[in-house]
């Protein structure tokens, strides 16, 4: 029964030769594409997220921490871009994850992107509001009966999501126009920003460039990490783009680099134009506008921090509808969520659903509250995706369509399981010293014992050694499927750039607060109750435990492998 309950547990999807089929509306171009990634990532990050950090850490070497982040948050955009090429299929991490791990992982990671939308809505909503008191003079919030307002309940936020929800649902062509038109008067004033802020430039507001040291830089990059955190909704849109295999990459590079670019640019101009010291947390852009005497430039700024927030609100309810669909689609949450309307071809089910949600933790919890939920689910798909790449190059088989490679015809089939098992096997002793090592780090920033402090360095160091050596290791007995694949992307310096990504984000999996950690126990309990009494024996590959488990349209689990005789054998 175990054996069985495993099986079930690790079945994994393939996609069939007609990977583009579909009952999504594929009208998306590059361009929409490219601005879709803008808007989901460039928010809060770039109008309330660098006034924190430069006035709290970094000082005016700011823009340095944005860099060393722009750095971590590529290695995991091109671990994105290699599956988004090859797979045209809405759900993104949750569809990747599919793929090559197995049902059960796929499940939680799309369990907990689902509730990352929601809150992730909910905090740009309750953020979107504050904003909008914090330039009115505080005219919403006076306007808020006091039955509501004495318990913090918020009446405006629901209405703002109940708007947008009436946008997604007339179709993605019209969602995507709302969305570049907020997306392009956001760049504006971005670059509005910049250039004021060349004009207002003081070198002397530079004199202290390091105030708390350099280890400030990378403290820094681990808050600023969150800011490029959205290009994501790239891939959850390839299901509704026309040529995916290149719009897809190319849209993930050129959001990733011309974000950095933005973020870099806005964090000298704002550090030049004040003191860091004076920098508010709040709205560090109007803000430092106002104390040059700008009161005209600060309402622009105002106007581009409100189009960033509603940019960033509309993707996450363009995505979340999505992901929703896909995991509805295959049978692991109610089919139900999976209804297209025949008119939009927009999942309307799901984008009710996901509004009601998003409006009752809206109108409920502050913007504090809902802060403390976010991040876990996007680290966590950042980090199983980069372990995916390399499961996926290095399987024996094409995890995408279930073909076998011909390497595969010289090597015997238990040869093949025994290599496979080594491989996950020197996977989770890695991810295990990762672990290890990112707890050392914690302890070496938080102790001011100088003899636990150089314990931590050595263990660190050690920790290290072993991480270089089973990564050297895997890449020794392993053998790239690369040459056996057409792609448009591939990810380099396998299994080297993913483990590094792997490492950076379970490192910032240990800097979560406790709270943040009991919400992630309570949301998979809940999602565990649903799978295990619905989708295990609903999802559509449960029909693959009989003999005519691979009827489905789409969908194929046969995994084939070649033995020594020549026969084709499914073991999966």
């Amino acid at each position: 029964m175990s054996s069985t309950l495993l099986r079930k547990l690790t079945r994994r999807r393939t996609l069939d030769d007609d990977a583009m089929a579909t009952e999504l509306n594929r009208c998306l171009t590059t361009f929409d594409l490219i601005l879709i990634g803008i808007g989901g990532t460039v928010g809060s990050g770039m109008y309330v997220l660098a006034g924190e950090i430069a006035h709290e850490v970094t000082g005016p070497a700011l823009f340095l921490s944005f860099l060393v982040a722009a750095i971590a948050s590529a290695m995991s955009a091109w671990c994105y871009a290699e599956f988004g090429c090859r797979v045209p299929k809405a759900g993104s991490a949750y569809i990747y994850t599919y793929l090559t791990v197995g049902e059960f992982m796929a499940f939680v990671i799309g369990w907990n992107l689902l509730l990352e939308h929601i809150i992730g809505a909910a905090a740009v909503t309750r953020g979107l509001v504050g904003y909008i008191n914090a330039i009115s003079n505080n005219f919403l919030l006076r306007a808020t009966p006091s039955a509501l307002s004495s318990h913090h309940f918020d009446p405006y936020a629901p209405i703002l999501i109940i708007v947008l929800a009436f946008v997604v649902c007339l179709g993605i062509k019209q969602s995507v126009i709302v969305n570049n038109f907020l997306t392009l008067l956001n760049i504006s004033v971005a670059l509005f920003v910049i250039v004021c802020g060349m004009i207002l430039a003081d070198s002397a507001n530079w004199a202290h460039f390091l105030p708390n040291g350099a280890s400030s830089i990378f403290e820094g990059a681990a808050q600023a990490y969150y800011a490029f955190v959205g290009y994501d909704v790239i891939t959850i849109a390839s299901e509704e783009a026309l040529t995916p295999e290149f719009s897809v990459p190319f849209a993930l590079a050129f959001v990733v680099f011309f974000v950095t670019f933005l973020y870099c640019s806005v964090s000298v101009a704002l550090t030049l134009m004040v003191p860091f010291q004076l920098i508010s947390n709040d709205s560090a852009f109007a803000s430092a506008l106002d104390y040059n005497g700008w009161t005209w430039a600060k309402n622009i700024a105002s106007a581009g921090a409100i189009a960033a927030m509603s940019c960033t609100l509309l993707g996450c309810m363009i995505t979340m509808p999505r992901a929703l669909y896909a995991m509805a689609s295959d049978g692991i949450i109610f089919q139900s969520l999976s209804k297209i309307s025949s008119d939009t071809r927009v999942p309307v089910v799901a984008t009710i659903l996901g509004t009601i949600k998003m409006c009752l933790f809206a109108f409920f919890l502050e913007l504090r509250q809902l802060a403390e939920f976010l991040s876990i689910g996007t680290l966590l798909a950042y980090l199983l995706i980069a372990l995916a790449v390399i499961m996926l190059r290095y399987h024996s088989t094409d995890l995408i369509t279930g073909k076998s490679f011909p390497v595969s015809e010289t090597v015997p089939l238990e040869g093949q399981r025994r290599l496979q098992l080594r491989q996950l096997f020197v996977l989770m002793i890695f991810v295990i010293i990762a672990l290890f090592t990112s707890l050392c780090i914690n302890f070496a920033q938080l102790t001011n014992n100088d003899s636990v402090y150089y314990t931590c360095l050595i263990f660190i160091w050690i920790f290290c050694c072993c991480m270089i050596y089973l990564l050297c290791y895997l890449s020794w007995i392993s053998t790239d499927n690369k040459d056996y694949v057409k792609s448009a992307c591939r990810v380099p310096l396998v299994p080297f750039l993913p483990g590094v990504s792997v490492f950076v984000n379970i490192y910032l999996m240990t800097q979560l607060k406790l709270e943040t950690w009991m919400r992630f126990i309570i949301w998979m309990a809940l999602g565990f109750m649903i799978y295990f009494g619905y989708g295990i024996r609903n999802s559509r590959l449960a029909g693959d435990d009989s003999e005519n488990g691979d009827k489905e349209g789409i969908i194929s689990t046969k995994d084939h492998d070649t033995d020594s005789s020549g026969k084709k054998t499914s073991y999966q």
